[in-house]
C-alpha cells in the first residue's frame, strides 16, 4: 500500500527533523509541544518537549539510545529509563501506525506530492510490518493498551513519498502496563530536513532499569501498613 511504501521511504532516509503536537481528548489532561530530530539508522533521538496542560509540568529534554530514555532533571542530571524496544521509546511509537493502515482515501495526488485519508489497525502493523520491527511494534502497542485499537487521521507525503506531515486520532486504550486508559490523543506531526547529519550523544548516566521494575517499585509490592 501506498501509505507503507511512504513510512518506509521516510525511514530510509536516515534523519528526520521533527516538529509534535499532543492533546489529549478530553483536552484538560494533557497537551505538549516537542520539536526534535530521529536518527533512524542509529535508533538514537533527541526531542524538548513543553508541556502546556498540566501548567506545572517542566520543559523536558530527553535523548533515546536503543530502547534506554535519558530524561534530564531540572538539576542538569540524568535519568534512564529501559522501555524495553525502540519502537516504544521512540518516533515510531506514532509513526508505527501507519504500517498498519486498512484504508486510504486520496484527497490530493500531485506529481510533488499528495494528501491521504487514513484509516490504521495496530495489530495489522504487528501483523505486517517489517519483520525486524514486529516484536517492538506489538511491545509498543501492548504497553499503551492499543494492540486492537484502530486510528484515523490523514498523512501528507513529499514529491520522494516521505511523510512530511500527519495527524492521528488515537482511542482510549484498552489494558496496557497501566491498565486500562480511558483518555484518546490527538497528535500532529510536521517532518522536514530529511537525511541530514544527526549528532546525538548519550550521556552516562548509569543502568537503566526497565519500565517495569520502575513501575513496580513506584506501586510497591502491596505490604505497607498503609
Amino acid at each position: 500500500m501506498t501509505i507503507r511504501a511512504a513510512v518506509e521511504a521516510t525511514v530510509a532516509a536516515g534523519t528526520v527533523r521533527y516538529e509534535m503536537e499532543l492533546e489529549s481528548e478530553p483536552a484538560h489532561v494533557n497537551r505538549s509541544r516537542s520539536r526534535g530530530v530521529c536518527d533512524f539508522a542509529r535508533r538514537r533521538e533527541a526531542s524538548r518537549t513543553v508541556t502546556d496542560v498540566p501548567a506545572d509540568v517542566p520543559d523536558a529534554f530527553q535523548i533515546t539510545d536503543g530502547s534506554v530514555v535519558y530524561t534530564q532533571e531540572p538539576g542538569g542530571g540524568w535519568h534512564a529509563l529501559d522501555m524495553g524496544c525502540w519502537s516504544a521509546a521512540s518516533l515510531l511509537a506514532s509513526l508505527g501506525w501507519f504500517y498498519g493502515a486498512v484504508d486510504a482515501t486520496a484527497l490530493i495526488a500531485a506529481e510533488d506530492g499528495a494528501e491521504y485519508t487514513v484509516t490504521m489497525s495496530a495489530r495489522r502493523a504487528v501483523e505486517t510490518g517489517p519483520e525486524a520491527l514486529r516484536d517492538e511494534l506489538r511491545r509498543a502497542f501492548e504497553l499503551s493498551g492499543h494492540l486492537d485499537a484502530a486510528a484515523t487521521g490523514w498523512v501528507r507525503t513529499d514529491a520522494a513519498n516521505r511523510i512530511t506531515g500527519c495527524r492521528l486520532e488515537i482511542p482510549p486504550g484498552g489494558p496496557g502496563l497501566f491498565g486500562a486508559v480511558d483518555v484518546g490523543a490527538r497528535i500532529s506531526l510536521a517532518f522536514s530536513r530529511f537525511g541530514e547529519p544527526a549528532v546525538i550523544r548519550p550521556p552516562d548516566a548509569g543502568p537503566a532499569p526497565s519500565l517495569e521494575e520502575t513501575i513496580e517499585r513506584f506501586l510497591g509490592d502491596g505490604d505497607e501498613p498503609w
